[in-house]
C-alpha cells in the first residue's frame, strides 16, 4: 500500500442532531499536496477533537490529558512514534490507522503497530510532532472545501 504525507487542513466543532438533542462531534480534515484542494473529512468524537485542538494551538493543563499521559508514559519506556497512517475506510463510515511506534533493545530497532482509531493516533502525533501518512487510495474519499462545506 502506497502512502502520502498528510498535514491537517483544519478541525472545526460541529453539531449533530440527536434522539434527545444535539451532541457534538469535530471534522478533522487531513490534505497532501498530491490531492491539490482536497481534503479527507474524518468525523471524530468531541473529547478527541477537543484534544487535537488543544494540541494544535499548544494549551497545557495543569493535570495531563489522556493523550499527555499515553505519550509521557511512551517516553518514559524508551519508545518513538514514528508515525500514524490512516490506512482504510471500512463500510463506508470507519477509518482504521496504524500508530508505528520504535524502541531500540539491545541495539536492535523494534518497530511496534498498534491498531488505533485516527483521532487518538493523530492526537498523540500532534504531541510528539510525529509525520501522519494517509493511503493513496483513499483520495477517492478527500472532497473540496466547498463540498464539505467550509
Amino acid at each position: 500500500m502506497r502512502y502520502l504525507k498528510a498535514e491537517i487542513a483544519g478541525i472545526y466543532p460541529v453539531k449533530v442532531a440527536e434522539t434527545g438533542g444535539e451532541q457534538t462531534v469535530f471534522l478533522l480534515l487531513l490534505e497532501t499536496p498530491k490531492w491539490k484542494d482536497k481534503a479527507l473529512p474524518i468525523v471524530i468524537g468531541e473529547s478527541e477533537g477537543f484534544s487535537i485542538q488543544s494540541a494544535l494551538s499548544g494549551l497545557k493543563y495543569e493535570r495531563p490529558l489522556t493523550h499527555d499521559l499515553i505519550v509521557s508514559i511512551l517516553d518514559a519506556l524508551g519508545v518513538e512514534v514514528e508515525k500514524v497512517s490512516i490506512d482504510a475506510l471500512l463500510d463506508n463510515s470507519v477509518y482504521t490507522a496504524t500508530l508505528v511506534l520504535k524502541r531500540e533493545i539491545n541495539g536492535k530497532t523494534e518497530e511496534i503497530n498498534i491498531d488505533t482509531r485516527p483521532s487518538d493516533g493523530i492526537a498523540i502525533a500532534v504531541r510528539t510532532g510525529a509525520p501522519i501518512f494517509v493511503a493513496e487510495h483513499l483520495e477517492k474519499y478527500a472532497r473540496s472545501m466547498e463540498e464539505i462545506g467550509i
